[in-house]
Formats: structure tokens, C-alpha cells, sequence
């Protein structure tokens, strides 16, 4: 036969040995529930444990993911699935790219040397002619088809290792031929595994965009047989390859460069809804919303950190509405000077501030408002700038009037601000290179496990656990805009605090690019960890943010459906200077979002001025027991409210907000 190959024999005895020793080995791993812990369950339980050990361990948590991946690889135990998505929750998209990659191509290797040296002839004389023959004609295109069957699995991995071993392909061209072929894939579905902590099923991780590239793999293949057909020299198709990676390459330069391409004057396109495009937004819409849409952004940057907004409409009824000289650095990630020492509180602050809604507030008489039928020169009440709790650049304008004695929206748009400027206001605000932060700004990455002394926050002079209530039978409260979201919580029949923890099904319509809420991406909670109330713990504090002494208050929770404990800390406020009101008014309480060093969700501009956000001493977060971070939006908080009592000033109300402060999710009653 062709394919015929002397290879080194070894002696049957050690053969024998070697498979029987095998098999036992393979056996002990299945009979003891080795890979027990890839189940989706032992997933879902013990991610952000494994996230947090990783993060602190990451160089031989590197070494052991990638023995155990090399071990599934070369015996092809069918974890590899699982494995590959985990490697994207605890090392990212292209570190665990790398560590899949190489371990894939590994165990591949060891598979086709076992398959060529120790199983050959067992292996060829059970293949009969037929098989004889089929490998005749692998031989004569061995690398199209390891590439093809690389790229596009139609076989299981083993058989495509064992195969390519009985052929006379080289270990080499073997290797780099698997890890090509196999590098793509594995790159969608590391991918895919960053988003592991968010769902509730695995079958939620393959999005239409990562099947349709899954898809648009197979037809490379296609076209290189179609190459090979025509008679097209394999110099000739590699040079094709050559020219296309030297295009694509150039293609991306060209984006990047035009992704953060800059100019004194920039015109900036806005998005805009009708109101039959956007039936879920929970604003409370003016009669003339829509009546005034089709305006344009001319953004113009003065210095440094002040830019000019104006706004302009394509019809003679709009107005032109510009905001001057606005300091964009205060909407714009920053970082409390204290908060730089700390590589994980650096990390939790900027993520929280670009994650978090600022909502900044212009009265008329600091805007300036030209032309249009007049509408809006006399019944505008308030222009405001929002960033958006997206990722980078993503902001909105919105204009209100007033009906009824209540604030409306008759105007809302979307657009983008420039990244090239949003890159030369972070490097200014904090001092730090900004590629070094950019895919976590610019992508939603979650950094659970980030470790978050509690030294760097603030010096405790005095702490004690307080009386505290939570009656989980209180009906739940709802006022300010919680009234105006009740319809984007998808749930039924939840009247009380304890259904949040318990079993029933609660789901917030998801907050989407460019801007707004969608029921069609139903966003999930951990509330059930919360399920127990333990104790809470109220501290007298020095934080580096201020010269008094503030306030930290630290509720813990036991789960009865997953082991560790949550707390969740507000810290660095003043307890005697918190409003005094009803529970029915809680919404003109402190209302603050998670984070280090973050502004209010709304604030006025001038209030923005007085307070900059990195000079706040505030912050709050979801921590484990071991000073973990918890990631807060895939959990569903947002952030707390408190007040005191209108009875009892020395008595404090605390709130939970939920994901997009669709509703309040608890109520805890402490007394100092």
C-alpha cells in the first residue's frame, strides 16, 4: 500500500500494558466523577470562586487548566465543550484563547503519536480494504483534509487524530495545520464563555452572530477545494492567503485609525425611536414626543476637557439647542487619587463609573435655545446629557417639558461620543495609558473576583452589629421612577420583599445599545443568594476622601441555594446628614449607584461642578467573604437608597435597587 509506513514497532506485551493501564485510568475517571465539577450546576455554583482563585493564582491556575485541557484533548473525554467556554469566564476572551489553543493542539499531538506508535498496526489491520483505501486517498491530500476537518468538526477530534496517525503526514505539519484549523472555533466559543456567569443555560451562550460565523467557516473549506480543482499551485494558494492576511490587516488599521480619529469640529450622528420603534421606554412621554425628532450633533472641543454640544434640526420647527463650554471630564471615567495604589480597586472604579448612568441636568437659562416655532424656547424645563451605563461613548441628549405639573420627555437621541476624545479624557483624568483599559471600556467584561482590600477604602475607628429589621411579608414600596418602570419587570404576582429571594421566575427588560430597554432580552438575578439575612454591621470610619469621620454600613447574607456569604457595603457617608423622610419618599433619599468614587445617577450640572465624582468619598459594592467582588449587574443590583426615619432620626432605612432601578428589591430597618 501506498500509505505504508516503518515506523518503530514496540513489543505487544507493552502494548497491551499500556492500553489495559489506559483503560483503567479513563475508568477510575468516569466511575469517580472526576469531571463532575464541568456540570452546569458545578458551574453556575462555583464560578466566581474560580474566577477570584484564578485572578490570585493566575500563572498556575494557567498550569493546571492546561494539563487537565491536555489530558481531555489526548484521550477525548467529552469535557473539552465545557472546558473551552470555562477557559473564557476565567481567563478572558484572549488569554483563554491562547491556553485552549495550545492545549487542544497538544493533546491532539499526544493522541496522533499514541495512534501512530503504540496502535498502528492494531488499528490498520481492522480497517479492511475499504479503510486501506481511504487512507490511500488522504494521503495523496492529507493537509486540505486535517485543515478542512479542522475547521469544521464533522468528525470527533479522536478519530481525525488517530486517522491523521496512520498516515505519513509529519508531526509538525500535523501540529500547525490542527491549530490553524481548530483557532477559530476556539476563539468563538472562548468567546461565547466570557458571558458564562450571565446566562442560566448553556444554549443561551450561542448567539445567531457566533452561529452564522460557525457556519461561514465551512464554506472555507469549499473554496479551497474549489482552488485545488482548478489546478491552482499550492504556492498560488498560499499567496492568495498571504495577500488577504496583509488586507485584512490593513483594513483593521484603517478602522482602528478611523475609530479614534479626532478634529476640532466633528459632526456626530443621532439615533432616534419613534414611539412605535420603542413601546418598552418607561419615560414618562409628553404629547408632543416625536414631534420634534431629526436633529444632528456638531461637537466642538475648545480645550482640553470643554467641549460645545450644539444641536441642530433638518426641519424649521426644531430649535437649535447648544450647550457651551461643558466640562466633559466629569462624564468621562476618573479616579479618586487614593483609589490608584490598588491594582483591584482601580479596576472595580473605573468599570463601575463607565458602567453606571450619569445623568447631568442643564436648566434653560444655561443652555442657549435659537429658532424654531417657539415651542421649545418657551416650554423647555430642562436639557440633559446623559452617559449611559454602556459601554464607551455611548450617550444620550433628552429635553423635557412640563404637563399636568410633571416632568415629560418630548425629545430623546442616542449617539456617540468620539472615542479618539473619550481616550485623551480618560489618559488626562487618570494618569493611566488608556490601551491598557480600553476592551473592558469599550466591551461589557466583567471582573468578578477582583480582590478589594477593605485598608484601601477607608481606616475603621469603631464598629458594631446594630438591630436591624427586614421583614420579608412587607409589601414592596414603589415611588419615583420605580413607579414609571413597574412594567419592564417581567414577573407576576410579586407583592412582597421575600419574592425577589425566593423561587418565583423575576426577569428586568435588559438595557441595550444604544440606550434603551428591551423585553425581548430578558435580564436575570442572583437574588436567591440573598435569601438569608444574617446580621448588619454599622462602622465608624476615616476615608482618604474626607477629612470627617463618615459612615459604613455592611448587611450580610447566607444563601440556602449556594455556600459563601454576600455583603453588601455602603461606606464613606454621613449618617446625621441623611434626609429625614417617609418611606413613601425614599426616592428623594440617597440615591447613589454601586462603585468607587461614581456621581449620583442624577445630578444638576452645577452639583457636578461642586462635587467631581473623583473627590467623593462614597462607595459601595457586593463583596464575598474573602473581599471579593461580586459583579452587581449579572447579581441585579444597582445600587443603594437610604434615609432616615421621620420619626426616629437615629433610626436608618437602606434599600436594594435593582438591575436598572426597575425596583426596589428589599428593605432593611437598622437602628444605630
Amino acid at each position: 500500500m501506498s500509505n505504508s509506513i516503518d515506523f518503530p514497532r514496540r513489543k505487544g506485551n507493552t502494548r497491551a500494558y499500556f492500553a489495559l493501564a489506559l483503560i483503567a485510568f479513563l475508568a477510575i475517571l468516569f466511575f469517580t466523577g472526576a469531571f463532575s465539577f464541568l456540570s452546569w450546576d458545578s458551574i453556575r455554583d462555583n464560578l466566581q470562586s474560580w474566577q477570584a482563585t484564578t485572578r490570585a493564582n493566575l500563572p498556575l491556575a494557567i498550569g493546571i487548566f492546561l494539563g487537565v485541557y491536555i489530558l481531555v484533548a489526548s484521550f477525548s473525554i467529552p469535557v473539552a465543550g465545557p472546558l473551552t467556554l470555562l477557559a473564557g469566564a476565567l481567563f478572558g476572551r484572549w488569554l483563554g484563547t491562547a491556553v485552549v489553543s495550545l492545549g487542544s493542539t497538544t493533546g491532539a499531538c499526544v493522541a496522533f503519536l499514541l495512534s501512530r506508535y503504540f496502535f498502528r498496526n492494531a488499528l490498520t489491520s481492522r480497517l479492511g480494504d475499504r479503510g486501506l483505501a481511504m487512507l490511500d486517498g488522504i494521503e495523496k491530500k492529507g493537509r486540505y483534509y486535517l485543515f478542512a476537518l479542522r475547521l469544521v468538526p464533522v468528525f470527533p477530534f479522536f478519530l481525525v487524530n488517530i486517522g491523521m496517525g496512520l498516515t505519513r503526514i509529519s508531526l509538525v505539519a500535523f501540529a500547525a495545520i490542527s491549530w490553524i484549523g481548530m483557532l477559530p472555533g476556539t476563539f468563538l466559543y472562548v468567546n461565547a464563555g466570557t458571558a458564562l456567569g450571565a446566562i442560566d443555560e448553556p444554549k443561551d451562550l450561542l448567539a445567531p452572530s457566533t452561529i452564522l460565523a460557525l457556519a461561514a467557516f465551512g464554506l472555507v473549506p469549499l473554496l479551497l477545494r474549489w482552488l485545488l480543482w482548478r489546478g491552482t499551485t499550492r504556492r498560488e494558494v498560499l499567496r492568495a492567503i498571504g495577500i488577504a492576511v496583509v488586507v485584512v490587516a490593513v483594513a483593521m488599521g484603517i478602522r482602528i485609525a478611523l475609530r479614534y480619529s479626532t478634529a476640532p469640529e466633528m459632526p456626530v450622528p443621532i439615533r432616534e425611536f419613534s414611539n412605535a420603534e420603542y413601546p418598552e421606554d418607561p419615560a414618562l412621554r409628553s404629547v408632543h414626543h416625536g414631534r420634534y425628532n431629526g436633529r444632528s450633533l456638531n461637537l466642538v472641543h475648545r480645550d482640553a476637557t470643554h467641549f460645545d454640544f450644539v444641536f441642530t434640526g433638518k426641519d424649521a420647527h426644531i430649535a437649535r439647542i447648544a450647550f457651551r463650554n461643558i466640562d466633559v471630564s466629569l462624564m468621562t471615567p476618573s479616579l479618586p487619587e487614593w483609589a490608584k495604589a490598588d491594582a483591584g480597586v482601580r479596576r472595580i472604579a473605573l468599570t463601575d463609573r463607565q458602567w453606571n448612568r450619569q445623568q447631568v441636568r442643564f436648566e434653560p437659562s444655561e443652555i442657549e435655545i435659537d429658532g424654531g416655532d417657539g415651542f421649545e424656547k418657551t416650554t423647555l424645563v430642562s436639557a440633559e446629557l446623559a452617559k449611559n451605563c454602556l459601554n464607551a461613548g455611548l450617550w444620550e441628549l433628552l429635553l423635557f417639558t412640563k404637563e399636568g405639573g410633571e416632568k415629560t420627555l418630548y425629545y430623546q437621541g442616542w449617539f456617540t461620543f468620539p472615542l479618539g476624545q473619550y481616550r485623551k479624557l480618560f489618559e488626562q483624568n487618570t494618569g493611566l495609558p488608556y490601551w491598557q483599559h480600553a476592551w473592558y471600556l469599550e466591551h461589557w467584561f466583567d471582573p468578578a473576583g477582583t480582590h478589594i482590600p477593605a485598608e484601601a477604602l477607608r481606616t475603621v475607628v469603631g464598629e458594631r452589629i446594630v438591630p436591624t429589621a427586614y421583614d420579608p411579608h412587607e409589601r414592596i414600596l414603589s415611588g419615583g421612577e420605580q413607579n414609571r418602570k413597574r412594567r419592564t419587570t417581567m414577573a407576576e404576582n410579586v407583592v412582597e420583599w421575600g419574592d425577589f429571594t425566593g423561587t418565583k421566575k423575576i426577569r428586568f427588560a435588559a438595557f441595550i445599545p444604544p440606550g434603551r430597554y428591551s423585553v425581548a432580552n430578558p435580564w436575570k438575578n442572583e437574588y436567591r443568594r440573598l435569601d438569608t439575612f444574617r446580621d448588619a454591621v454599622l462602622r465608624d470610619v476615616i476615608c482618604p476622601g474626607s477629612s470627617k469621620p463618615l459612615h459604613e454600613l455592611e448587611l450580610r447574607f447566607d444563601s440556602s441555594v449556594r455556600s459563601g456569604v454576600c455583603r453588601f457595603i455602603v461606606g464613606g457617608f454621613d449618617a446625621d446628614a441623611l434626609p429625614i423622610l417617609a418611606t413613601s419618599d425614599y426616592s428623594k433619599g440617597l440615591y447613589r449607584p454601586m462603585g468607587i468614587g461614581v456621581p449620583p445617577f442624577f445630578q444638576t450640572y452645577r452639583e457636578t461642578q461642586a462635587n467631581p465624582p473623583q473627590l467623593d468619598p462614597f462607595y459601595c459594592n457586593l463583596l464575598d467573604e474573602n473581599d471579593r467582588w461580586i459583579d452587581h449587574h449579572t447579581f441585579g443590583i444597582d445600587g443603594p437608597v437610604m434615609h432616615r426615619d421621620e420619626k426616629n432620626p437615629r433610626r436608618i432605612h437602606i434599600y436594594m435597587l435593582s438591575y436598572e432601578r426597575h425596583s426596589l428589591i428589599g428593605h432593611w430597618v437598622v437602628d444605630r
